[in-house]
């Protein structure tokens, strides 16, 4: 195994280089896994799980926008909204990461084994690739969002049926479409079955290649589509190449675990202490607001700073005028409920006296 597991990593860090576009040397994931210091490292990490949690939220179609806040701390609440479980991760930030880039390494380990979000990258960039446009291209129509309110009963019938005709029409035009697509294409690979190195073109390669060949100057869109199919022929082969490495960058991952559980009781100091509470005020905060945003019809904007978190620790730490402020709020709450409870006592025991009053006296000889 420790053989192998240079090749795997350097296979997982290309993977990751031809997917996301991020440059993570192996070296890296060695130094996090010991939690070895590096500035570099940590911002190599946070960007990376910056992107990687950009696209599992954008997967489960979830509306929730943080692009607002700086890097790392988008990254710490797109983390929470998905539940990572490791708490150490919250209380660290973009400067003092640079010692425990592990928990980094273990959030980055999640992401792919849990949500799957490579898979999801590679089959993203395929729809939208040359390889897949030629299968997945649709057009949307501008005007469909902007369809007139019908007013009567009869006008949303009359405008259902036509949707429905349309749709009919659709659905016999898309097998009629798709034989003479095949017809095409049997044609094409009829008359290239002879030729070395084009095997099974579909039609707008073999028109790529034919003007190309014709052509005496290259056009700039047939150059950046050729380069596009490149970067996706890459992509794939390391795709197809990366479930028989799995196994062995998991079992990786099980030593980093194993480090991780060595060190699971090592106690966070006050600073720590301090950026987690206000992370969890801001996260606070940020469910408070989406759930008051279902009430109405718009979206509340989001805080954008951890400053701007109404939460009295907070505005405490900043000005003394806040502490008589916070003072005399909790005494005016306390003296409020003080006369509530004075006043029911006085109504119960008037309601006492009354009942007693009620009983007829009874004498026992």
């Amino acid at each position: 195994m420790v053989v192998h597991i240079k090749e795997v990593i350097e296979h997982f860090c290309k993977y990751l280089h031809d997917a996301i576009g991020i440059n993570l040397n192996p070296e890296y994931l060695k130094m996090a896994k010991y939690n070895q210091e590096s500035d570099q490292v940590a911002n190599e990490f946070w960007t990376t799980l910056d992107i990687l949690t950009h696209y599992v939220l954008k997967e489960i179609n979830h509306e929730m926008n943080f692009d607002s806040y700086d890097k790392c701390l988008r990254t710490k609440l797109r983390l929470a909204f998905l539940q990572f479980p490791l708490l150490e991760i919250y209380y660290l930030t973009e400067t003092n990461s640079s010692q425990r880039c592990r928990y980094l390494l273990l959030a980055l380990s999640w992401l792919i084994t849990k949500y799957r979000v490579l898979d999801y990258i590679v089959r993203l960039k395929l729809l939208n690739s040359p390889l897949g446009r030629e299968f997945s291209k649709y057009h949307v129509d501008a005007s469909t969002g902007n369809e007139p309110k019908f007013k009567t009963t009869k006008d949303q019938l009359n405008n259902l049926l036509h949707k429905t005709n349309k749709l009919s029409g659709n659905l016999k035009a898309i097998p009629e479409l798709t034989s003479e697509k095949i017809k095409l294409m049997t044609k094409i690979h009829t008359a290239s079955i002879t030729t070395s190195g084009l095997p099974h073109l579909s039609t707008a390669e073999m028109a790529m290649i034919k003007r190309m060949a014709t052509s005496k100057q290259k056009s700039c869109n047939d150059s950046e589509k050729l380069s596009e199919m490149e970067k996706i022929a890459s992509l794939l082969d390391t795709h197809m190449k990366w479930p028989k490495k799995k196994p062995i960058f998991y079992a990786w991952l099980e030593s980093v675990m194993d480090e991780y559980e060595k060190e699971k009781d090592f106690e966070c100091d006050e600073q720590d202490k301090d950026n987690l509470i206000k992370f969890i005020y801001l996260l606070r905060h940020v469910i408070k607001r989406k759930l008051k945003s279902f009430k109405h019809d718009h979206t509340s904007k989001i805080v954008v700073k951890i400053e701007d978190c109404p939460s009295k620790l907070l505005r405490v730490q900043k000005c003394l005028t806040e502490v008589n402020t916070c003072l005399n709020e909790t005494i005016n709450d306390f003296e409020s409920i003080d006369s509530n409870l004075q006043e029911k006592r006085a109504i119960l025991e008037n309601t006492l006296m009354c009942v007693l009053n009620g009983i007829s006296d009874c004498v026992h000889i």
